[in-house]
């Protein structure tokens, strides 16, 4: 994988890709419920278009009505990597000031800071000295 499966932890996600530069691919959010079974979709480039993720941020503030985007990245097919070259994209990730405060009614509020940290810490444990 270029990218194994993820959700991002921002907001929202726009991605500029570039025809010809295939491998993204989102699938169903496990937490619906009325969940999809079409596993993953293909999410090819169009020209001029930007594909959005929703993120766990958003996903929280809404309190889960908008659910986030569980997407990943595979390697290219042989004949799009013949001959050889890199996939590039930009990501713009659109996260809240880290002062302001996620309020819903599901979860205790979490400024969005420390929302964005506990992620981190989630996923790289506590640093060693």
């Amino acid at each position: 994988w270029r990218a194994g499966a993820h959700t991002d932890w921002c907001c929202l996600t726009l991605l500029y890709q570039l025809p010809g530069n295939e491998g993204l691919e989102c699938a169903g959010n496990p937490q619906n419920l009325q969940g999809s079974k079409s596993g993953w979709l293909k999410v090819d480039p169009v020209p001029g278009g930007i594909a959005v993720n929703i993120g766990d941020m958003l996903s929280r503030w809404s309190d889960g009505r908008l659910l986030s985007t569980l997407h990943r990245v595979r390697m290219p097919t042989l004949e799009e990597c013949t001959p050889p070259r890199s996939r590039h994209s930009i990501a713009f990730f659109m996260q809240a000031d880290k002062a302001a405060m996620i309020e819903c009614e599901e979860h205790d509020p979490i400024s969005a800071g420390d929302f964005i940290l506990g992620r981190l810490k989630s996923n790289y444990g506590q640093s060693r000295r």
